[in-house]
């Protein structure tokens, strides 16, 4: 089985399975799905917090939810800065309450995502990493899991070294939304640590039972 633990596209295959990211519509239909939910620092409505997190409290207890995100911080995000503070923390508090992982968005703040998430008991997995591995090192440190994606997928040396610098046991894969099969980064993924395909299915397959139905 393959693991794609975060894509926007609702997609289905007998040997994927998807965690299907919501920033929106909660109360949609997700039986038979396995989704995430979260407010995106993106989407944040100033005059609306209270209502938006309230819409997601009540559907995030959901089975069909295996985690509360993505959430985070962006930097390069028009949205107030104090908003999508407070929009994380009420996340994070929701996470914990439910026992559920958290899916992290992050653009240029992991020192603040850092000090936010510094009692976080829940898993957190960071999600769309590209960075040099300096900058990820604190994450790292840090017992969360990193989930990687096109980038690995003609990558440059600096992402690759990343990747190859990180346990396998805090790795995860995902498409976002890149129109990519989550196969190829798979295979990506294997030839750039230099192991079989199997090695990285089997070890994933671990990771996403300890941290999404543990």
């Amino acid at each position: 089985m393959y693991y794609n633990v975060h894509t926007h596209p609702h997609s289905e295959s007998e040997d994927v399975l998807f965690i299907e990211n919501l920033y929106k519509n909660f109360d949609h239909k997700i039986e038979g799905r396995k989704v995430s939910m979260g407010l995106h620092p993106w989407y944040l409505d100033a005059g609306n917090l209270d209502e938006q997190f309230n819409i997601l409290a009540e559907y995030a207890g959901k089975s069909e939810v295996l985690a509360i995100g993505e959430c985070g911080l962006d930097k390069l995000s028009s949205t107030d800065w104090d908003l999508q503070l407070r929009a994380f923390q009420l996340q994070i508090k929701l996470a914990q309450d439910l026992g559920k992982p958290l899916i992290i968005h992050c653009v240029r703040a992991f020192n603040e995502v850092l000090v936010q998430l510094k009692k976080v008991e829940v898993p957190v997995v960071i999600h769309g990493v590209n960075n040099k591995l300096s900058i990820v090192q604190p994450l790292i440190d840090a017992g969360f899991y990193l989930s990687f994606g096109k980038s690995l997928v003609g990558g440059n040396a600096a992402i690759l070294n990343t990747f190859k610098a990180t346990s396998l046991e805090r790795v995860f894969l995902e498409t976002d939304d890149a129109d990519i099969d989550i196969r190829e980064i798979y295979k990506s993924a294997a030839r750039i640590r230099d192991i079989s395909e199997n090695e990285i299915v089997l070890q994933l397959e671990k990771n996403f039972l300890n941290v999404f139905q543990s």
